[in-house]
């Protein structure tokens, strides 16, 4: 009687914002390997052919405005996952093991990623967004193992932030340096929620210096802003291999049609 008295805390839990995170991720895949690599082919037409085409064809239109509004909406996953990893980076029994999980899911993503979004098994021109993750967790190691406020503390912490930006520019990491930046606002904040929303959008802004797609992306911190703290009921396999069924699904469309 005493459970069936108590409330549900207000606000999302977790399960709820990686379910949130997951389907702004489906709205890029749809956007870039659907609607722009398959039906609008982006990158075999040149921007004169497309114009053409939109101004001869309502469909067209239609699917140019769709694909900008879905890939602008994938933007709004970064600062969920990114908040998302550093929960997870201060809660984890094992940080080893949870380098080592996400590591494994980049992995595992790449190749679907390639066919989803080129339809090609290799694809050197960008790698999978689950990589920023992997050096967003590198970045959260060297913040916890050099946490202090000495001199070469403050060294380490910025040099491994500009290392693993670097590398998600060399790398071609899909919204990696996003994640990165955020990653390193929002452990910064960590304890202080009210700051950590309004210094995390603003800091997401910056990115449109990069994408103007990241216009959308301040609004996923309407989301974090109230995560109730709780896990939620969620399976940690479930998680992991959403994205990767996502890609397979829609490599499989792209074969198909």
């Amino acid at each position: 009687m005493d459970r069936l008295g108590q409330s549900k805390p207000f606000g999302l839990n977790g399960a709820m914002l990686h379910t949130w995170g997951t389907l702004f991720l489906a709205a890029g895949v749809v956007s870039r390997g659907i609607l722009q690599g398959q039906l609008l082919q982006i990158g075999q037409v040149t921007a004169e052919q497309l114009l053409q085409a939109m101004q001869g064809s309502k469909t067209v239109m239609l699917y140019v405005t769709l694909a900008l509004v879905l890939q602008a909406m994938e933007t709004c996953a970064v600062p969920i996952f990114a908040f998302l990893l550093v929960e997870g980076a201060q809660h984890t029994a094992s940080f080893r093991n949870y380098f080592l999980r996400v590591a494994g899911l980049a992995v595992l993503c790449e190749i679907p990623y390639n066919l989803a979004l080129t339809g090609r098994v290799l694809d050197m021109s960008a790698r999978n967004p689950v990589f920023g993750a992997v050096l967003g967790l590198a970045l959260l190691y060297f913040y916890r193992r050099f946490s202090d406020n000495t001199v070469t503390a403050w060294t380490v912490r910025a040099v491994a932030t500009a290392a693993a930006l670097l590398w998600c520019s060399m790398l071609s990491v899909q919204n990696g340096g996003g994640m990165v930046l955020l990653t390193a606002v929002l452990w910064a904040f960590r304890s202080k929620p009210l700051l950590r929303s309004l210094v995390g959008a603003a800091a997401v802004l910056l990115c449109c210096l990069g994408s103007m797609f990241y216009m959308a992306a301040p609004m996923a911190f309407l989301a974090v802003h109230f995560y109730n703290g709780e896990k939620g009921e969620q399976s940690r396999w479930a998680n992991y291999l959403a994205y990767p069924a996502l890609l397979v699904a829609a490599a499989a469309v792209r074969l198909v049609f």
